[in-house]
């Protein structure tokens, strides 16, 4: 579709999407307000009740990332094989509640130990391969490719919302009933996900793909390659994605230490943030729609470096630096929410139902590949040089995600 065929925004109203993708929304909430809970919980049985240490907090944490560099390209081989990918969703719920109900036996008769939280994070990380490897085909198959830049919109927003309330909740919770009533929530959320999928009607996929070519690794990523829109994007999102982490691994300890930020402060930065990421993908099918997909990405690239600066230089700018932190929070967060809407309808749209499940855990290799790299050279960077050159660096990557876009012509025929 060209960018002269693309439907007027008017058109892509919520009231045009199916009724149907409100259960997917609804879905996507649970699980997003579950995982949330997930992130909290792991860690607190892990230092609280059975006194393990960062170390072990490190390895929990980084167990969901490893299970998308490790698993996503055989996960999404095995989804494509599937008639219907919705039942992919209900297992992965469905395995997930079951190795929280494991984890709350465990501690209530006081058999809880590392090895069981390890257990259930592994669990928890290969379950949400699974369901996000799923949700993508589903989608494709029930709405049309007119309304995806709309449906992801109102996914990003749901997925933010449902993480900040998780929050929220989750210390209210933790303050009233403590670590067995943050343990049902989360239980509860995994299992009304695995309901709420029941409305999903069932989309019966083709399979013409056969069996030798489905076991090839890498078709996923000569399909990326040859396509230049959708191998762009992947470039700019792995060059944003390395800048997040930087910025994850350094803000903290350069706000903190350096600046002295009140750890409370520092909270609310969060929050500050989720709202950007809210409004971002709020307003992001209109601006795309308006500016088109590679203007609009180029835009959003090329304002975060500013964005980022402002976090550096919040000392030398007038007015007090929280101020000028939270615009920085709530800029990068907006920016960051427009480029991931503005343009994720481009893999369903240009790739078939039968290889999308591969061909996106291709993309997601490559987007989450460079995380933990640049985490982990970020962290012995920050050592020798300290952070603010790693926040000028996260500036740059930022910067530089404009390149692959801005090159491309291809993303034209995307508003």
């Amino acid at each position: 579709m060209t960018s002269s065929e693309t439907p007027a925004l008017s058109t892509l109203t919520p009231e045009k999407l199916p009724r149907s993708f409100r259960f997917i929304l609804a879905t996507t909430a649970a699980e997003g307000f579950g995982d949330a809970m997930a992130r909290t919980l792991m860690p607190l049985l892990a230092v609280t009740v059975l006194g393990y240490g960062t170390g072990f907090v490190g390895v929990i944490n980084s167990i969901g990332l490893g299970a998308f560099l490790l698993l996503g390209m055989p996960i999404g081989m095995l989804i494509d094989r599937l008639r219907d990918r919705r039942r992919a969703m209900g297992a992965a719920s469905l395995a997930r509640f079951l190795a929280l109900v494991i984890l709350a036996a465990t501690f209530f008769a006081g058999w809880l130990s590392g090895p069981v939280v390890l257990g259930v994070a592994v669990v928890i990380g290969m379950a949400d391969v699974v369901f996000t490897t799923a949700q993508g085909p589903v989608i494709q198959g029930i709405v049309p490719k007119e309304g995806l830049k709309l449906a992801y919109s109102r996914l990003t927003i749901t997925d933010q919302s449902a993480g900040t309330t998780a929050s929220a909740i989750g210390s209210a919770m933790l303050g009233l009933l403590g670590l067995p009533g943050l343990l049902w929530l989360t239980i509860s959320s995994y299992a009304v996900s695995f309901l709420l999928q029941r409305g999903i009607p069932p989309k019966v996929a083709s399979s013409n793909l056969n069996r030798r070519e489905r076991r090839k690794f890498s078709d996923g990523f000569r399909t990326l390659r040859r396509n230049p829109a959708l191998w762009s994007l992947t470039i700019s999102s792995a060059l944003v994605n390395a800048g997040v982490m930087l910025g994850n691994t350094v803000l903290p300890v350069f706000l903190l230490r350096d600046l002295g930020i009140a750890p409370a402060f520092f909270a609310a930065l969060g929050i500050v943030s989720a709202v950007g990421a809210i409004l971002g993908a709020a307003v992001a099918p209109r601006l795309s729609a308006k500016f088109g997909l590679r203007i609009l990405r180029t835009a959003a690239a090329l304002l975060s470096m500013p964005a980022v600066a402002m976090a550096i230089a919040c000392q030398q700018l007038p007015g007090h630096e929280l101020i000028w932190l939270a615009a920085q929070s709530m800029s990068w967060s907006f920016l960051v929410a427009i480029a991931s809407v503005a343009g994720a309808e481009v893999l369903p749209r240009a790739i078939p139902a039968e290889t999308l499940a591969s061909v996106g855990s291709s993309q997601r290799t490559i987007t989450l590949g460079v995380m933990p790299v640049a985490a982990l050279l970020g962290g012995v960077l920050a050592v020798f040089a300290g952070p603010v050159l790693l926040l000028w660096i996260w500036a740059l990557l930022a910067g530089c995600a404009a390149l692959p876009v801005i090159c491309t012509a291809e993303l034209d025929a995307y508003r």
